[in-house]
């Protein structure tokens, strides 16, 4: 063997090759490390990222709700405050149909039957008029009801649910 392979294959030559491997491996690994602490860190921020926006999400779920009891409360204020007025307006439909028949029956159809000369045009002519009171009381009658339904507060329910169940919809697809 010549010098040159003796130092080649010498123990010592050995040892700087092993140091070298090792110093590689322990480069390795602190680099290895290092990406497993960002990631820990990564995991952490993006917990606490999902903890904040879970508390800004309760947040804004309790200002809904409040928002709802309130508009519910005003609401049914309004339907108490209404009730009165459409029970005045039942008790005054009633004579009002009895008064305008007995009223103005005659009177009208006497007119009508002396002007045409027709005893069912008058007839005709008094019914039309009871018919328009009516179909007026009825319209009031219906808009006083829908008022004491509530239809406002039904809506923001509706529309709070909707954006509920839209934004859990969105949740889950992001997941899968």
């Amino acid at each position: 063997m010549n010098t040159h392979d003796q130092k080649e294959n010498s123990p010592e030559e050995y040892t700087s090759r092993g140091d070298f491997y090792a110093e590689g491996l322990t480069e390795s690994l602190a680099e290895e490390e290092a990406a497993a602490q960002d990631d820990g860190s990564k995991k952490t921020a993006s917990w606490s990222s999902d903890i904040e926006q879970t508390l800004l999400l309760g947040e804004q779920f309790v200002g809904v709700i409040g928002g709802i009891v309130d508009l519910a409360r005003v609401e049914a204020l309004l339907a108490v405050r209404t009730l009165p007025k459409i029970m005045m307006l039942w008790l005054l439909m009633m004579p009002i149909m009895l008064l305008t028949w007995c009223a103005f029956s005659a009177l009208l159809a006497w007119s009508v039957f002396a002007a045409s000369g027709h005893v069912g045009l008058g007839m005709l002519t008094f019914f039309l008029q009871q018919v328009l009171l009516l179909l007026v009381c009825r319209w009031l009658f219906v808009k006083y009801r829908k008022r004491m339904s509530m239809p406002y507060t039904r809506a923001q329910i509706d529309d709070f649910l909707r954006s509920a169940q839209h934004g859990f919809n969105r949740s889950s697809e992001t997941k899968e």
